[in-house]
C-alpha cells in the first residue's frame, strides 16, 4: 500500500493535519493514519501526545480491526475533553477526525465530527461521509458520534482523505482521472488546482493507492526443433541416381533403358477449390462486434456484485460481533457504543448490497439503542396534505384546527406573499384527514386592516378569552403592530408596542408575551377589552438576560427561554432558576445533547402539560422542572421543522421541509 500526503495553507495558521502511526515493536500490527481537522489555536495543539495516544489505545485493542479503532477514536475524545476542561474558552480545540487502519489491500476507517473520504475507482467515487445534519465535533459534548467504512484497493484504485469542508467542494467527475496518475504527489497537486480558487482555509490531504502489479517473466519451454531430413553425410551417401529437387522434395528419375509403356500426363495444382457464400447481413456482423463487449460488461458486472456482496459479508460480520458485545455488556455506556457500531456497520453493508440479515440486524440494533435512550417511535404516521416547500414555519394546534405560519409566504404556489402568510387547516378525527374546505388563508402581509397595513409577519399564539377579552382568536404579531383571526375574519388589534424586526409572540390567561431579542427583554401586554392598548409591561428588572440566541420560548406559570446552543433557562417572577437542570452545557438530565434546537411547545389544555423541545430528527419530552421523560424519533421524523402536540387525544401533528403535513399517535407515558 502506497501512502503520500501534503496541503498548503495561505498566511493562516495551519488547522488541516495528518499524522503517519506506524505500527511498534509490540501491540497490532496495522499501520495507522489519522487526518485532523482543528477548530482553535493548532499552535499550542500536542501533536506528540495526540499520537501516542491514538497508537497506545489501538494497540491496547486485542480484537477486531474496527473495534481497535473505535476505542482509539473515543480513548482521544475523552482525552481531548479533559484537556478543554481545565482550559479557558479561547485555547480550547474542536477536532474532526478521521482514524484509518491498513489491512494488506483494504483500508478500514472510523469517522467523528466533520470528515470527509472518497474511494475513487475507475466505475466513479464513494464518498465516506457521517449522513444527515453536520455531526457534532470531538472536545464539543460528551456524546460522539461514529461513522464506519472500508474500501478495497486495487492498484488503479485512490482513496482521498481530507476534513469534511473542503471534501464535498471536490468535483467527483474530476477525480475519476486521478486514477490513471501513479506518482501520488502529482495528484496532490491535481487536487491543488481544483479547490485552490475556492477554498481560503488550511486543508490537507491523505492520498491511498495500491501496489501498483508486476508482470511475472514466465520461462516457457521452447519445443525442440524438427529434425532435418537427411544431414549432409546422409545425402553424400545416398547412391547417384538420387537428387534433390527444389522445395525439399525428393524424386527419382527414370532409370536409363527402361521406359514405360504409356505416358502420364502432368497435373499442375492449382489449389484447394474455392466455395463462394453469400454475404452475412448487417446485424450478424454488428453482433460479432458487439458480442465480446457484452460479455466483457457481464463480467465486469458480475465482478463489481460479488466484490460488493463480499465487502458487505465482511461489515455484517463486524456488525453481529459488536451486536453480541453489546447484549453481554453490563454498563448503559459501553452497550449503546457497542449497539451504535452494531447499527452503523449494518447500514454500512445495506450500502454495498441488499440483504434481509443487515436490515434486520439495522433494526434490531435501533430497537436496541431506543430502549437504552429511552425513545419511542411515533405510531401509524399518516400523510395529510403537501404545502410547497419551505423552511422558516411554525405551526399551533387549537382543538381540531393548525394554523401555520409561513415567513416565506408560500402558502400557495400560485400567489406568494413576501413578508409571510398564515394558513387555516381544519383536521378530520373520524376519517384522519384534512377538511374539504382546507387550507385556507387567513392573513398576509400586505393586507390593509381598518385602514392599517400588516407588515412582515413575525409570529403567532392562540389567545383565549380571559380577563376583558370575550372571545379567543389568533394573534399575529408583525412588524407593526398586532393583528387578530376572529372566527376567520381578519381585524386591527390596537396596541402600544413599539415596532419590531424580530421577535417572538405567546399568550398565557388572557395575557401576551413578546421577546424582544434587539433589548433583551419580553414585555407584557394586557387586555384592554378586546385590544391591548394598555402600556407594555417588562418582564425582567435588571439586570436582564442575553436574549439574542433566543430560538423560542414558552409561557407557563414561569417562563421557559431556549438558546441556539441547546441550554434552556427558567424564569420565576422574573428571575433565573438556578437549580434548573437544563440551564448549563452538557446537561445531566439528558441522554444525549441537544444539537439543533428548532422550538418549544407544549399543550397547555392538558390536564398535566409536558415541555417539548423539537429537532430536525426528534422530540425531547420534559417535566415542567427539566426532569427528562423520554425522546420521540423515527424515520418519518427526518426532517421535521414544525410541530404541534394533542395530549389528550394523543395526537402529534408535524411539518417537515419538503412541505408534507403528517399526523401520527404517540404511545402514552408509562
Amino acid at each position: 500500500m502506497r501512502a503520500a500526503y501534503g496541503g498548503w495553507y495561505r498566511g493562516a495558521p495551519l488547522s488541516g493535519l495528518v499524522l503517519a502511526l506506524p505500527p511498534r515493536g509490540r501491540g497490532r500490527r496495522e499501520p495507522l493514519y489519522a487526518v485532523l481537522t482543528v477548530h482553535g489555536d493548532p499552535g499550542t495543539l500536542p501533536f506528540e501526545e495526540i499520537a501516542r495516544c491514538l497508537r497506545d489505545a489501538f494497540d491496547r485493542q486485542a480484537g477486531s480491526l474496527t473495534g481497535a479503532l473505535r476505542e482509539a477514536v473515543l480513548a482521544f475524545h475523552r482525552w481531548l475533553l479533559e484537556q478543554n476542561r481545565n482550559a479557558p474558552p479561547g485555547e480550547r480545540w474542536e477536532v474532526g477526525l478521521t482514524l484509518l487502519a491498513l489491512r494488506e489491500e483494504t483500508a478500514f476507517l472510523v469517522q467523528a465530527g466533520p470528515a470527509w473520504a472518497a474511494h475513487v475507482t475507475r466505475e466513479g467515487v464513494r464518498v465516506f461521509a457521517p449522513e444527515g445534519e453536520p455531526p457534532a465535533t470531538l472536545g464539543a459534548a460528551r456524546a460522539v458520534s461514529l461513522h464506519y467504512g472500508m474500501a478495497f484497493l486495487r492498484p488503479e484504485d485512490r482513496l482521498i482523505v481530507t476534513d469534511g469542508v473542503t471534501g464535498p467542494l471536490l468535483d467527483p467527475g474530476a477525480l475519476i482521472p486521478l486514477t490513471r496518475i501513479q506518482n501520488l504527489p502529482l495528484i496532490l497537486e491535481a487536487i491543488e488546482a481544483q479547490v485552490a480558487r475556492t477554498v481560503e482555509h488550511p486543508v490537507a490531504f491523505l492520498i491511498m493507492a495500491g501496489e501498483p502489479g508486476r508482470a511475472a517473466a514466465v520461462s516457457r519451454p521452447r519445443p525442440p526443433e524438427p529434425a532435418p531430413l537427411a544431414s549432409t553425410a546422409a545425402l553424400s551417401a545416398l547412391p547417384s541416381t538420387v537428387q534433390t529437387a527444389r522445395g525439399g522434395r525428393w524424386r527419382l528419375p527414370r532409370p536409363p533403358g527402361i521406359g514405360l509403356p504409356f505416358s502420364v500426363p502432368r497435373v499442375r495444382w492449382r489449389g484447394w477449390p474455392r466455395v463462394s457464400l453469400p454475404a452475412s447481413p448487417g446485424w450478424v456482423r454488428t453482433l460479432a462486434m458487439a458480442l465480446p463487449w457484452l460479455l466483457l460488461l457481464l463480467t465486469l458486472g458480475v465482478y463489481i456484485h460479488q466484490r460488493s456482496i463480499l465487502i458487505a459479508s465482511r461489515l455484517l460480520a463486524q456488525a453481529r460481533a459488536e451486536a453480541e458485545r453489546g447484549a453481554q455488556a453490563q454498563a448503559p455506556g459501553e452497550a449503546r457504543r457497542h449497539w451504535e457500531a452494531a447499527r452503523d456497520l449494518a447500514r454500512a453493508a445495506q450500502g454495498y448490497a441488499s440483504l434481509p440479515e443487515a436490515a434486520a440486524l439495522q433494526a434490531t440494533a435501533q430497537a436496541r439503542l431506543d430502549q437504552l435512550d429511552q425513545a419511542v417511535q411515533p405510531l401509524h404516521p399518516t400523510r395529510l396534505s403537501s404545502l410547497p416547500s419551505g423552511r422558516l414555519r411554525r405551526m399551533i394546534l387549537r382543538d381540531v384546527e393548525l394554523y401555520v405560519l409561513d415567513r416565506e409566504g408560500r402558502c400557495r404556489a400560485e400567489a406568494p406573499h413576501p413578508g409571510g402568510c398564515v394558513l387555516w387547516l381544519g383536521y378530520d378525527e373520524i376519517h384522519r384527514g384534512l377538511l374539504n374546505e382546507s387550507p385556507r388563508e387567513l392573513l398576509w402581509s400586505g393586507m390593509i386592516l381598518q385602514g392599517y397595513p400588516v407588515k412582515e409577519l413575525l409570529d403567532l399564539a392562540w389567545v383565549e378569552a380571559a380577563g376583558e377579552r370575550t372571545a379567543g382568536g389568533l394573534i399575529v404579531l408583525h412588524a407593526q403592530g398586532l393583528a387578530e383571526s376572529r372566527n376567520q375574519s381578519p381585524r386591527w388589534v390596537a396596541s402600544r408596542l413599539t415596532p419590531l424586526a424580530d421577535g417572538l409572540l405567546r399568550a398565557y390567561q388572557g395575557n401576551l408575551y413578546v421577546l424582544d431579542r434587539g433589548n433583551g427583554q419580553i414585555w407584557r401586554l394586557r387586555p384592554a377589552e378586546e385590544d391591548y392598548s394598555r402600556e407594555p409591561e417588562p418582564y425582567f428588572s435588571s439586570p436582564r438576560p442575553d436574549l439574542s440566541e433566543a430560538v423560542d420560548f414558552l409561557v407557563y406559570q414561569n417562563v421557559y427561554v431556549l438558546y441556539r446552543d441547546g441550554r434552556m433557562r427558567m424564569f420565576v417572577r422574573g428571575q433565573e432558576d438556578e437549580g434548573f437542570p437544563l440551564r448549563e452545557l452538557p446537561s445531566p438530565a439528558l441522554p444525549s445533547p441537544v444539537r439543533q434546537p428548532i422550538g418549544l411547545m407544549m399543550d397547555a389544555t392538558a390536564p398535566r402539560p409536558w415541555l417539548y423541545i423539537l429537532e430536525p430528527d426528534r422530540l425531547i419530552q420534559l417535566g415542567l422542572r427539566g426532569d427528562f421523560v423520554r425522546q420521540i424519533r423515527g424515520e418519518k421524523l427526518q426532517d421535521v421543522i414544525a410541530a404541534a402536540v394533542d395530549e389528550r387525544r394523543h395526537r402529534l401533528f408535524f411539518l417537515r421541509g419538503d412541505g408534507s403535513l403528517w399526523v401520527a399517535d404517540l404511545p402514552p407515558v408509562e
